[in-house]
């Protein structure tokens, strides 16, 4: 959609963009198409657009796929996109509500067996959202999302890097992430304050299998709560402390930036509680 189609658009639907919902209307064609060109939908796969807005995607992953499910919080856009869209299968609600691991697991909402993700994420709730995704049981095969460039280069950062933290470990835990485009506010209608990116995260396998139990989210926290103070301080609570270091060749006075996914699961899995 062009910046004049969107203006007619939001006037005829007397709708007035909520900065608190991050509505910032995707206007440019380039970027559209990038975006669905990575997410390469095919006839039998489905997918989960969140924060679909006017359609500007929806309508390349309707046709695309087997099966759309599309979340909106605004209820004036939701009946625009039923009306829009007949058959899309559209849910009025908070995606971070939705999608909670809680919500997944009392199926109120049941995620598809194999299903992926795209999205342009309003900047409110991606983090949430991330984290929604990588703590539920059933992991997207893969995620193709514009979100702000800040929290992309979180997600991709390197160990020992100012932007590897916490949500770094447990997103690469389970994803490959690659940064593929940075988008300009000028690409969005109202142009938001920040650059935003087109982010693909794609399923990997780890060497090391994270045992069932094992504290790992638990020692990540602690870790990267007090990122300054040496790791094997902060988690001396636990048994195997000395042991797991040795296993994982991480050094007596390593801090938390300094590991990577591989040590923090071996780590992990030698640790037992007090």
């Amino acid at each position: 959609m062009t910046l004049t189609e969107v203006r007619q658009l939001i006037s005829e639907l007397d709708i007035r963009p909520s900065k608190a919902l991050g509505q910032n209307f995707l206007i440019d064609q380039n970027i559209r198409d990038i975006i669905i060109r990575n997410a390469d939908v095919r006839p039998d796969e489905t997918v989960i657009e969140i924060g679909p807005g006017l359609g500007a995607l929806t309508e390349d992953l309707f046709k695309q796929a087997r099966r759309l499910i599309a979340i909106e919080k605004d209820a004036r856009l939701a009946e625009y996109l039923r009306h829009r869209f007949l058959g899309i299968e559209l849910i009025q609600g908070d995606a971070v509500e939705i999608l909670s691991p809680s919500a997944v697991a009392s199926s109120l909402f049941p995620l598809p067996s194999s299903f992926k993700v795209v999205s342009n994420l309003p900047y409110s709730i991606s983090t949430p959202l991330l984290e929604c995704f990588v703590e539920s049981k059933n992991k997207p095969r893969s995620m193709v999302l514009t979100i702000q460039r800040e929290v992309s280069l979180r997600l991709a950062a390197a160990p020992r890097h100012k932007d590897y933290g916490a949500l770094t470990v447990f997103t690469q835990l389970y994803y490959h992430v690659t940064i593929v485009h940075v988008v300009s506010p000028h690409c969005f209608y109202p142009e938001p304050r920040v650059d935003s990116t087109i982010v693909v995260l794609e399923r990997r396998d780890t060497r090391t299998k994270l045992e069932d139990g094992a504290p790992f989210h638990q020692i990540v926290r602690l870790g990267f709560n007090q990122r300054r103070k040496m790791l094997r301080k902060l988690i001396a609570e636990y048994k195997g402390v000395a042991k797991g270091f040795q296993a994982a060749a991480i050094a007596p006075t390593a801090r938390a930036e300094e590991l990577n996914i591989e040590q923090w699961i071996i780590l992990a899995n030698t640790l037992k509680p007090a």
